[in-house]
């Protein structure tokens, strides 16, 4: 069995910095459908992805919600996002690895809740991550909450029927996490009591795939975890992960993450858990420094949880940035300039 080597983000990050004034979020965005299962509205609406870059008449999406064992795609045009069909993600072959043991307060082993947390997009395919932490509420193992998906159409343009999608399923992250040396403590054990760590944010690019973590978060610290899709999904190669701590702000984790096609990355964080902390966008660079970009403003209810870049004209960016806890995400959107 081969070994795969990995090269990691290095350095810490900073949110110092001040920000330009950043223009409002644009409201206005309609959503056609609904995002829920038997197509009904969605208040968890957890994680969005679009191939920006090959989506002349509307892009495609893919999106995910923290209820069930189902993705559904999407599309959006610039002033509609579309709701299209709802396929499983489980029961598609045998996940490569092993399911955590042992953790948590109490244990489900036949829930099929994925408590999908995230996606991301890169070179035709699509991501999704579970949370890989505890269920908040009742504490419980869930194995299904352990998985990370690749999604991979057959045609990046073409009709999406039986047949054309390649599903592929890992428990391999669960086992990185627990031997992560700054990480171990905190992986399965209680979410509000034990700063558990859970996922929220997902990026690809090329090989690297990195996670975001709202929690835990230890003295202002939070983490990112990188490690790569040959890793995760090779049934042949077994590679490494590392976390790579990253200063938010006190009480602040990662909601979600995007990567640029210059390697930099977009970073949206908020509370950890239920601290009065604001949702924020940051910028990390090849230093290893997060300085802020923006600091965004939820509608009534509404939790920032999940961006998905739109477009790239020059140095502004164009994203969409979906709300947990208001119907089908109530998508607004954010043109902002990158310095």
């Amino acid at each position: 069995m081969r070994v795969l080597t990995l090269t990691l983000l290095t350095g810490l990050a900073g949110c110092g910095g001040t920000p330009e004034a950043a223009p409002p979020l644009e409201t206005g965005i309609t959503v056609a459908g609904h995002f829920g299962e038997d197509g009904a509205p969605s208040e968890d609406v957890s994680g969005l992805a679009c191939d920006w870059q090959h989506g002349a008449g509307g892009m495609r999406c893919l999106a995910i919600e923290d209820e069930g064992d189902a993705a559904q795609w999407a599309s959006f045009d610039g002033a509609i996002l579309a709701a299209g069909r709802r396929f499983g993600l489980l029961g598609v072959g045998q996940p490569l690895g092993t399911p955590p043991r042992d953790i948590c307060s109490d244990a489900d082993p036949d829930n099929r809740e994925l408590d999908g947390e995230a996606a991301a997009f890169d070179d035709g395919v699509f991501y999704v991550t579970g949370s890989h932490g505890c269920s908040r509420n009742s504490d419980e193992l869930r194995p299904a909450s352990f998985i990370v998906a690749r999604i991979a159409p057959d045609d990046p343009a073409g009709e999406i029927v039986a047949g054309t999608v390649a599903i592929a399923t890992s428990h391999r992250l669960s086992g990185m996490l627990r031997r992560d040396p700054a990480l171990a403590r905190f992986f399965g054990t209680s979410l509000r009591a034990g700063n558990g760590l859970t996922i929220e944010g997902l990026a690809a690019r090329g090989d690297r795939i990195v996670f975001g973590l709202r929690a835990p978060v230890v003295d202002g610290t939070a983490y990112l975890f990188e490690t790569s899709a040959t890793a995760l999904f090779s049934p042949d190669i077994v590679g490494p992960g590392r976390a790579v701590p990253i200063a938010l702000g006190a009480d602040a984790g990662v909601r979600d993450l995007a990567f640029l096609p210059d390697g930099r990355l977009l970073i949206l964080s908020g509370p950890a858990q239920d601290q009065d902390v604001p949702y924020r966008l940051h910028l990390r660079g090849a230093d290893g420094a997060a300085p802020l970009l923006a600091t965004i403003d939820a509608p009534r209810g509404g939790k920032a949880e999940t961006m998905a870049i739109t477009g790239i004209d020059g140095d502004t960016v164009s994203l969409l940035i979906l709300f947990d806890g208001v119907a089908d995400g109530a998508p607004q959107r954010l043109a902002i300039r990158l310095p």
